[in-house]
C-alpha cells in the first residue's frame, strides 16, 4: 500500500499556528499520508499592499494565496486530496475541490464568527450584496467538501442549520495539545505542590481581546498572588506589583511548557473566542480553568469541575473566583485533574491528529484509482 499524497492548505493566524506545529509533527510520524506542506500567512505583501480587496480583507486574500499555491503544488506532482484549514483558504479553489476529494476543517463558521466578531473589529454580515456572495462562496465550499472537520460542536450546529451541509460528512475534533502538557498535568497529579504565591497564568497574544486588562484589575492588590501573563504586546500593568509579563514566547517552546508547568491556575477572561487552543493545553497540563462563555468555550471547560466561566468583562466576578481558588488548594487540585481527564478525552492532538490523517486517507481512496490512472 502506498501513502496517499495530499496538499495541506493551512492559514497562520493564532491558535492556528499552534494547531499546525502539531499537525506536521503528526504527519512526520507516519507514512501513509505523504503531505504538501502550504502554509497560508497573514501578513499583507506584494499584491496585497496596493490591491485593496486583497489588502483589507483576509478571507480574498487567504484564498487568492491558496488558489496560487495550489496551482503550482498541483503541476509539479499528482495528488490524491486537498486539506483546507480553515475554510478561509478554500473560497476561490471550489472547482479543485470537485476535482479532489477535499477536507475543511474550521475553528468557526462565519455565521459563529460574526456572532464573536465586535471584540475582533470584525464588522458582523448586514445581509449586502458583498456578504450574501461571501456566503455563497462559504456555502459552495462547505457543500463541494468530501469531509468537514468542526473543531466544536457549536461550530457543527452552525454548518447543519446556517449553511445546509450534510450531518453525516461532519466529524467533531478538537485540534489538541502537545504531549508535553499531558506530562506537565501527568507530573502535577502525582507530586504535591512547591509553596509559595498562588501562580495565574494568562496566555494571549492579543492582551486586550483576551480580557488582559480585566484581568490585571481583578489582581490588582490581591493577597498571595502572582499573575505571568504571556502576550505578544507591551502593556502597562500600572502599580499592580503582582503582575509579570513575557513577550516573544513562541507556541510549543521550552518558555511556555514551564510556564504551565509551574503555574497553578490558568485565567483566560475574553471577549472573544472561539475555541482557543490555549484552554486545551491548561486542561491537558491539570490546571483548573477560569473563562467566558464565548464561542464554543464551554465546550473545554465543565463549570464547577474542572474550573469556572464568568460574565465578560465583569472584574468583581473574576475577582471573587480568583480569591476562592487562591484560598482553596484542595479545589484547584480536584479540578486540574477533572480537567486532565476531560483534556485526555477530547483533547489529545496525536490521538486526534492521527484520527485527521485517517479522514484524510478516507476521502482520498474515493476516487484514487481513477485519479492514478488519468
Amino acid at each position: 500500500m502506498y501513502p496517499v499524497r495530499a496538499a495541506f492548505v493551512l492559514e497562520q493566524t493564532l491558535g492556528h499556528v499552534t494547531h499546525s506545529q502539531n499537525l506536521h509533527t503528526a504527519l512526520q510520524q507516519q507514512s501513509d499520508v505523504e503531505a504538501t506542506w502550504l502554509p497560508i500567512q497573514f501578513e499583507v505583501t506584494g499584491a496585497g499592499r496596493v490591491i485593496p480587496l486583497l489588502r483589507n480583507n483576509w478571507s480574498v486574500r487567504a484564498s487568492w494565496r491558496a488558489r496560487a499555491a495550489l496551482r503550482t503544488a498541483l503541476v509539479r506532482k499528482p495528488h490524491d486530496a486537498l486539506v483546507f484549514h480553515t475554510q478561509v483558504t478554500s473560497l476561490f479553489s471550489v472547482d479543485l475541490m470537485r476535482r479532489y476529494p477535499t477536507i475543511v476543517s474550521l475553528d468557526a463558521t462565519p455565521i459563529n464568527y460574526d456572532s464573536v466578531g465586535d471584540a475582533y473589529g470584525h464588522r458582523a454580515a448586514d445581509g449586502g450584496f458583498l456578504d450574501r456572495q461571501k456566503y455563497q462562496l462559504n456555502s459552495r465550499a462547505f457543500r463541494a467538501a468530501h469531509t468537514l472537520i468542526a473543531w466544536s460542536e457549536w461550530a457543527r450546529q452552525s454548518l447543519i442549520h446556517d449553511y445546509g451541509a450534510d450531518p453525516s460528512a461532519i466529524h467533531v475534533l478538537a485540534p489538541g495539545a502537545h504531549q508535553t502538557y499531558f506530562d506537565i498535568g501527568q507530573r502535577r497529579a502525582d507530586h504535591s505542590r512547591k509553596p509559595g504565591p498562588t501562580r495565574l497564568l494568562f496566555v494571549g497574544g492579543d492582551f486586550a481581546r483576551k480580557g488582559g486588562p480585566s484581568l490585571v484589575d481583578a489582581v490588582r492588590g490581591l493577597p498571595n498572588c502572582e499573575l505571568h501573563v504571556v502576550t505578544t504586546q507591551a502593556i502597562d500593568t500600572h502599580d499592580a506589583v503582582n503582575v509579570r509579563v513575557y513577550r516573544g514566547v513562541g507556541p510549543n517552546s521550552q518558555a511556555l511548557f514551564q510556564l504551565f508547568d509551574d503555574a497553578d491556575v490558568f485565567v483566560l477572561p475574553t471577549r472573544a473566542d472561539c475555541l482557543a487552543v490555549v484552554l486545551m493545553e491548561a486542561t491537558a497540563a491539570g490546571l483548573p480553568v477560569i473563562t467566558t462563555n464565548v464561542g464554543a468555550l464551554s465546550e473545554a471547560v465543565l463549570p464547577g469541575t474542572s474550573g469556572h466561566l464568568v460574565p465578560v468583562g465583569h472584574t468583581r466576578s473574576l475577582r471573587g473566583v480568583l480569591e476562592s481558588l487562591i484560598a482553596d488548594p484542595a479545589a484547584r487540585e480536584r479540578m486540574g485533574r477533572a480537567g486532565h481527564a476531560l483534556a485526555c478525552h477530547k483533547f489529545d492532538a496525536r490521538r486526534n491528529n492521527a484520527t485527521f490523517l485517517n479522514l484524510v486517507r478516507t476521502a482520498a481512496e474515493t476516487d484514487r484509482p481513477l485519479r492514478r490512472t488519468a
